[in-house]
C-alpha cells in the first residue's frame, strides 16, 4: 500500500506539478535523473541525509558535451547558460543561485580537493575546461549548504569530483564533429600490491560555431600513490591545463543580427583569451586501527589568466565600440587535517569527524588596459592594477549516530575566519580588511522504516563571500557575509526491483543577499531572498538493457524585503515578492535508452526550462533613453522558454569497442541562455546565442583488465 502511495505521489507531481503549472501557460515535463542507485551508493555518511545527486565514470564518459559542465544538469534543480564564447566560462545555477561566470559565486567547485575557482574575472570564476570526463570516478552535486566539507563559496552548492584511484585500465576515445571539432581523451591505470599510477590525457581544438570562436586547449593529469605499510598510504596527484582561443563576443538580440555573427574590429582576433593553470597536491592517510584513521592534505595552485574583450555596436551605440584587456595571476594553496571514526557505540552505529583546513588565495596583480577599436589586441591605456589575499582558517565537526535501528541522526557545524588585504596600485590605496566570522550549523535526519524507503530531513547555514575583487569587502563598512540556510524534506525509494524514486521539498531563506547592477557595474545588496520548490525524478527499467529516467524541478526565487531608489524612475522601487529574474521556474529532463552488451543501442534525451524572467531587448529603452533598474525585475521583462532534443545511435563491437554517433540540438533550435549580458555604458541587453545542432562521431576503446 505505501509503495502506491508514494507512486501516486510522484505521477501526481509530474501531472499537477506544485504550485507551479497554474501561474504560467507553458507545460512542463521533467528533468533528468542521475545514473546511479538512489539507496546505497553515496559516498559520505553526510550525504544520506540530503538530496545529494551522485554521478559515476559510466554517467559521464559515455557522453559528448559542448563543454565538460553540461554534466551537472543531470541533476535537477540545476540549469547552463553556454556564452558562446570558446574557453570563456559559462554561468550556471542550483536552484537559483549562481557560479561559474556570474560574480556571484554561491556554488564551489573541488577536483581531487583543490579548489577550481579564481577571482581574477570575477568572484568565484569557475573555469571547468579542466575536468577531464574520462578520469572521473565521482561526482557529488550537493544542494546548498548541506556540508561541513565546504564554506566559502558553497551556501548555494558544492560540487566535489573524484578522479580514478587506481586499477588496471587502458581507455581511449576519439571523437571529430561538427566546425572541425577534434576531440582525443585518455586514461592509463596500473596498480600492484603497494604502488598505483594514473594519467590522465586530452587534447581538444574546435573552429567554433561561429565566426572566430575557435578554442584549443590541452589537459594532463598524473597520480601516483604508495601503500607503505597496511596502516599508512600516500599519494601525489598533479594536473596541467592550458587554454587559448577566440571569441566571438556578444550580439545584441535586437539588431537582428544572426546567431553565427561576431563582433569583431577587422583585426579578427578582437576578444579571445588564454589561460595555464597548474596544480599539485599531497594526501597521506594512516589507519590508527579498524575503526580510526587520520588523512592529511596539502595543494598549491598557480594560475595565468588573459582575456581580450571588445564590444560592438547596440541598440543606443550603431558605432563600434571599445574593449579591454584583463589579465590577473592566481596562486593558492591549502592544507588540513581531519579525524574520523567509523564503528558502533552501544552497539549502534556511529561515524565521528573533526578537521582544520587553512587556504590562502592571492591574485597579484590583477591589471586592464583598453582595448581600442581597429587595434586588434595592442593594449592602450592602463585602466587598473590590484592585489588582493584572502586568507581562510576553518575547523568543522560531524557525527552520524543510529539512535533505533530505522533512524540515524546527523549533526555537524564549521566556523570559518575570513580576512584579506587589498591594494590599489593605480591610486596607492591599501586597505587591511576586517576578518568576518561565520558560524555554519548542520543537521540531518534519516530513517529507514521499510528496507526498500528512505525519509530524510536536514537543515544547513553556509555562507558566501560578496565581490572579494571589490574593494568593498575589504573596507568593512559595506559588505558582510551572504547567509543561506537551507531545509529539505524528502524520499528515496527502490518501489520494485526495476524502479527507483525520489522527491525532494526545500525553502531557503537568505540574509545579505546580492545582485548585479548595472548603473555601478558591480554587485550591490539586495537584502533578504527567499527561493523554494521541489524536485523529483524516477528511474525506470523495464528490461535489463532498457531503461526510462525522468525528473521535474520547481524554483520559485523572489526579493524578500528590497526597497531602494531607482535612478531612472525617480521613486522609491518596492520589490517584495517580486521575482528574482533569470532564475527558470521549470526545469525537466526525460531520458530513454537501450544500451545492449552488443549490437546497437542508443538514446533520446529532451530538455526543457521553463518561465526564467528575462529583460526584453525590445523594450529597453524609452524615448530613446535607457531604461536602467539597477537589475531587478520591474523593468521590461519578458518569459523565455527553451526546448532542446539530444540523440545517440551507438554500435557495441564486443566489450572493448564500440562507435557512438551524438547529435545535439536535434532540431537546431536557435535560442539564447537564460543569462543576459549588459552593456553596462548604455543600459542595453545582448543575450548569449546557444548552440546550433552539432554531429559527431566518436570511437571508444576500453581494455580494461579485470
Amino acid at each position: 500500500m505505501l509503495k502506491n502511495i508514494l507512486g501516486l505521489m510522484f505521477l501526481s507531481l509530474l501531472l499537477f506539478p506544485f504550485p507551479a503549472v497554474a501561474q504560467t501557460d507553458e507545460e512542463t515535463e521533467a528533468a533528468e535523473l542521475p545514473a546511479i542507485d538512489v539507496r546505497g551508493v553515496i559516498r559520505r555518511e553526510e550525504l544520506k541525509t540530503t538530496s545529494a545527486t551522485v554521478l559515476d565514470n559510466k554517467d559521464v564518459s559515455s557522453r559528448v558535451f559542448y563543454e565538460p559542465l553540461d554534466m551537472i544538469k543531470m541533476s535537477p534543480g540545476v540549469s547552463m547558460t553556454h556564452y558562446g564564447e570558446s574557453g570563456v566560462a559559462p554561468p550556471f545555477q542550483i536552484r537559483g543561485f549562481k557560479a561559474g561566470h556570474s560574480g556571484d559565486a554561491d556554488v564551489t567547485m573541488y577536483l581531487d580537493g583543490i579548489p577550481l575557482h579564481d577571482n581574477g574575472h570575477t568572484t568565484g570564476y569557475l573555469d571547468t575546461g579542466i575536468i577531464m570526463p574520462i578520469e572521473i570516478e565521482s561526482m557529488e552535486i550537493i544542494k546548498g549548504p548541506s556540508s561541513v566539507y565546504y564554506g566559502a563559496h558553497a551556501a548555494g552548492g558544492s560540487i566535489p569530483i573524484q578522479t580514478i584511484k587506481g586499477g588496471n585500465l587502458t581507455r581511449l576515445n576519439l571523437r571529430y564533429g561538427s566546425y572541425n571539432n577534434m576531440d582525443a581523451t585518455g586514461l592509463l591505470a596500473r596498480e600492484d600490491d603497494k604502488f598505483s599510477q594514473v594519467y590522465a590525457f586530452e587534447v581538444f581544438h574546435t573552429d567554433g560555431w561561429r565566426a572566430n570562436s575557435d578554442w584549443d586547449k590541452k589537459n594532463f593529469s598524473g597520480r601516483w600513490s604508495y601503500k607503505f605499510t597496511d596502516k599508512f598510504m600516500a599519494s601525489l596527484n598533479v594536473r596541467a591545463y592550458q587554454s587559448e582561443w577566440d571569441s566571438a563576443g556578444y550580439i545584441s538580440k535586437l539588431l537582428g543580427a544572426p546567431p553565427s555573427s561576431a563582433v569583431d574590429d577587422g583585426s579578427g582576433q578582437g576578444n579571445g583569451g588564454k589561460r595555464d593553470r597548474y596544480d599539485a597536491r599531497l594526501w597521506a592517510n594512516y589507519f590508527i586501527n579498524d575503526e580510526n584513521e587520520m588523512s592529511f592534505y596539502i595543494y598549491g595552485t598557480t594560475l595565468k589568466h588573459t582575456r581580450w574583450q571588445k564590444s560592438g555596436p547596440t541598440l543606443t551605440r550603431p558605432i563600434p565600440g571599445a574593449g579591454s584587456e584583463q589579465y590577473n595571476t592566481h596562486k593558492s594553496w591549502g592544507t588540513g587535517l581531519t579525524y574520523s571514526f567509523k564503528g558502533e557505540l552501544d552497539d549502534r552505529e556511529a561515524t565521528v569527524t573533526v578537521g582544520a583546513s587553512y587556504s590562502n588565495e592571492k591574485e597579484d596583480p590583477r591589471r586592464t588596459w583598453s582595448l581600442p577599436w581597429g587595434t586588434g589586441r595592442a593594449r592602450g591605456g592602463q585602466t587598473s592594477d590590484t592585489t588582493f589575499d584572502i586568507k581562510n582558517p576553518a575547523v568543522m565537526a560531524e557525527a552520524t549516530y543510529q539512535v533505533l535501528k530505522p533512524l540515524n541522526i546527523r549533526l555537524g557545524a564549521r566556523y570559518d575566519w575570513l580576512s584579506g588585504d587589498f591594494a590599489n596600485n593605480l591610486t596607492g590605496t591599501h586597505l587591511n580588511g576586517p576578518t568576518y566570522k561565520n558560524f555554519s550549523p548542520k543537521a540531518g535526519i534519516l530513517y529507514t522504516p521499510l528496507e526498500w524507503l528512505d525519509v530524510y530531513a536536514n537543515f544547513g547555514r553556509g555562507f558566501s563571500m560578496p565581490s572579494v575583487n571589490a574593494a568593498q569587502f575589504y573596507d568593512g563598512n559595506v559588505w558582510d557575509l551572504k547567509r543561506r540556510d537551507q531545509y529539505e524534506l524528502g524520499y528515496r525509494a527502490r518501489v520494485y526491483d526495476w524502479m527507483n524514486l525520489e522527491m525532494t521539498v526545500y525553502r531557503i531563506n537568505t540574509v545579505n543577499d546580492t545582485s548585479f547592477d548595472e548603473q555601478t557595474n558591480t554587485n550591490m545588496p539586495v537584502g533578504k531572498t527567499t527561493r523554494q520548490g521541489v524536485e523529483a525524478a524516477v528511474d525506470v527499467r523495464p528490461h535489463k538493457d532498457l531503461r526510462f529516467r525522468a525528473n521535474y524541478a520547481y524554483t520559485d526565487a523572489r526579493y524578500k524585503d528590497r526597497k531602494e531608489f531607482n535612478t531612472s524612475r525617480g521613486e522609491m522601487v518596492n520589490l517584495k515578492g517580486h521575482r528574482i529574474i533569470e532564475v527558470p521556474r521549470h526545469i525537466t529532463n526525460l531520458e530513454l535508452s537501450y544500451e545492449p552488451p552488443q549490437g546497437f543501442g542508443g538514446r533520446v534525451s529532451f530538455r526543457w526550462e521553463a518561465d526564467a524572467l528575462l529583460r526584453d531587448p525590445g523594450r529597453t529603452t524609452v524615448n530613446g533613453i535607457p531604461i536602467l533598474d539597477n537589475g531587478v525585475q520591474v523593468g521590461p521583462y519578458k518569459r523565455q522558454d527553451n526546448g532542446t532534443l539530444d540523440m545517440q545511435l551507438n554500435y557495441r563491437f564486443n566489450d572493448s569497442y564500440r562507435i557512438v554517433l551524438d547529435v545535439l540540438n536535434v532540431l537546431d533550435k536557435k535560442y539564447y541562455g537564460s543569462q543576459g549580458a549588459p552593456d553596462y555604458a548604455t543600459g542595453d541587453f545582448t543575450y548569449s546565442y546557444q548552440p546550433p545542432m552539432t554531429v559527431y562521431l566518436g570511437l571508444e576503446m576500453n581494455w580494461d583488465k579485470n
